[in-house]
């Protein structure tokens, strides 16, 4: 039987000091000779962990073994089912994928019969070393964890900025502890990077992008390679730099954010005077989108920021004939050509003007608004009820959230009971839970105590009036109040479609007209979308309402 060998270590430095891969290859041969097999092929997989199947060795074996026609071998022989996944589901997946191609896979020290029984037989195996490879992964970590926090460096790659020196002090492995230390060669780049991002250079700042650009063009580089904007992102929000270096942070297998509490805050060398860092971060958080509200930004374009092209990508200013003449193209076609978007250009002040003529004509009218009011009352009459239900429903589970919450840290105060991980990973799901409700909640809220009762006929026609001076010309009054009315214009041909949502409006004339400029608006949110209107049906008449042809 034509049969291939797979052999694989869980990291490099198991492939590089230990002979297990020699061993495993050394005993699988001598079985297939006493087997009277012929090995076709040999996929050997060196640093590359068998609990998911992101293994480029791995994805090469299964693509010859189910490939179209004949498969090269008719078995894969590992050493041990640990060998070829320790996750027990997506090895189950894999061999019977490979079942359907007639190829099967072979310990050649756990021997299982091919019956239903040794098809369980193999599962329970693999359910163990699944299990068992979780419980070292657990123990691993607390082992690092506990490193952290006795100030040593977990790791073989230093930060950028830092070197790691030998502490002097052994591991239980017999292996030097590590601790960070600045390397004062790659610290002047970082703190020229906190000067250039806070300060710039013959500018009042410079952006990330900026100083990518500005590095790779004095041949600054990071290690040798090109700086990016994401390498750039990340020493700017790395607390690493004010002289606290985080372990634990990060998840392994999901890359997301642990909670705070599990943190390890190693001390090192600063590189960056807190006040210096904290500033840079309250800079770059304000410049985030869920931050930088476009409203208290007084753009120069009263369409920046909203206008899209058919295509969906944003247009963007362009100039001619040094800034004679001024247009609105696609960002795509100007990136990519032509060929990802045939869109024209629109001049500015043409544009600019058909927006404004529309609002004033068309949006801030007594008979629009008295429309999207009426539209809105009718929704709170139909779904009002339901939706104090609702509300009153979720207040009863957040009470009896922060109840049962209560009378668990007073176990554990009282030492009843022990705060073990099972705790920790409920105390979590808690919270987790708690946000949804209360975010939740604030979005009921919002819609049962829209003030629609006090916009009396005589308030909206006083607003009406209000709206349509403040759009007379293209001016900051007049850009933070498009922009808290709709979410986007979108540009088709001779077609301008202007889409929002109908609650905006009602506020606007709730307020008497005015706007609170530290306030977010639904337009500047990035996972906001129109169409989860609180009439979805009435926001596809206003489309056709909304549009205008020029």
């Amino acid at each position: 039987m034509q049969i291939a060998l797979y052999a694989r270590v869980s990291t490099g430095r198991q492939a590089e000091n230990e002979l297990s891969i020699p061993d495993q290859l050394r005993q699988m041969r001598q079985w297939a000779e006493r087997q009277g097999h012929v090995v076709a092929k040999e996929y050997i997989e060196p640093g590359a962990t068998a609990t998911d199947d992101k293994r480029p060795v791995f994805q090469d074996m299964m693509a010859d073994a189910t490939m179209k026609g004949t498969s090269p071998f008719q078995m894969i022989v590992v050493h041990s089912f640990s060998r070829f996944f320790r996750d027990h589901v997506e090895g189950a997946i894999y061999q019977r994928r490979l079942r359907k191609h007639g190829v099967r896979v072979e310990s050649i020290t756990q021997n299982t019969s091919d019956d239903p029984s040794g098809e369980m037989h193999r599962s329970m195996i693999m359910l163990f070393d699944e299990y068992q490879s979780k419980e070292n992964a657990k123990h691993t970590l607390r082992g690092m964890n506990e490193n952290a926090r006795q100030g040593y460096f977990n790791g073989s790659k230093a930060p950028f900025g830092y070197k790691t020196i030998d502490a002097g002090q052994t591991g239980t492995r017999g292996r030097i502890k590590k601790k960070l230390a600045v390397l004062e060669s790659e610290a002047e780049v970082v703190r020229e990077i906190f000067d250039l991002y806070l300060n710039g250079r013959n500018a009042p700042r410079m952006g990330m992008k900026d100083i990518a650009k500005h590095l790779n063009g004095k041949k600054s580089l990071m290690r040798g390679k090109l700086w990016r904007v994401q390498a750039i992102q990340l020493i700017l929000s790395s607390l690493t730099y004010s002289g606290w270096h985080v372990f634990n942070k990060l998840d392994s297998k999901t890359r997301q954010i642990k909670d705070e509490a599990e943190w390890v805050k190693i001390p090192v060398p600063a590189i960056i005077d807190q006040e210096l860092f904290d500033k840079a971060t309250k800079l770059r958080k304000s410049h985030t989108p869920k931050m930088c509200n476009p409203r208290a930004v007084a753009s120069p374009n009263l369409l920046t920021g909203i206008l899209k092209c058919d295509c969906g990508a944003t247009m963007v200013l362009q100039t001619a004939k040094n800034n004679q003449y001024r247009y609105y193209k696609c960002s795509a076609r100007i990136s990519k050509g032509d060929t990802a978007c045939t869109s024209k250009s629109y001049p500015m002040d043409k544009l600019d003007n058909l927006v404004l003529d529309a609002f004033r004509g068309k949006i801030y009218t007594p008979e629009y608004i008295r429309t999207i009011i009426d539209t809105l009352r009718s929704h709170a009459n139909k779904h009002g009820g339901e939706e104090k239900i609702r509300l009153k429903k979720l207040d009863n589970e957040l009470k009896d959230l922060e109840q049962a919450e209560n009378k668990l840290f007073e176990a554990i105060e009282k030492g009843v009971l022990e705060l073990d991980d099972r705790l920790k990973i409920r105390v979590q799901q808690n919270k987790s839970r708690r946000e949804t409700i209360t975010s939740e909640m604030a979005e009921l809220q919002s819609k049962t105590q829209a003030p629609l009762q006090t916009l009396t006929p005589q308030k909206i026609e006083a607003v009406a009036r209000v709206l349509n001076k403040r759009f007379s010309t293209s001016t900051p009054f007049s850009r933070a109040y498009l922009k808290a009315t709709i979410s986007e214009i979108r540009v088709s041909g001779d077609l301008l479609k202007l889409s929002g949502e109908n609650k905006t409006i009602a506020d606007l004339v709730a307020s008497n007209g005015k706007i609170d400029a530290d306030k977010q608006v639904l337009g500047s949110i990035p996972d906001w979308r129109p169409l989860r209107d609180s009439n979805p049906c009435y926001y596809r008449e206003r489309a056709v309402n909304g549009t205008f042809w020029f």
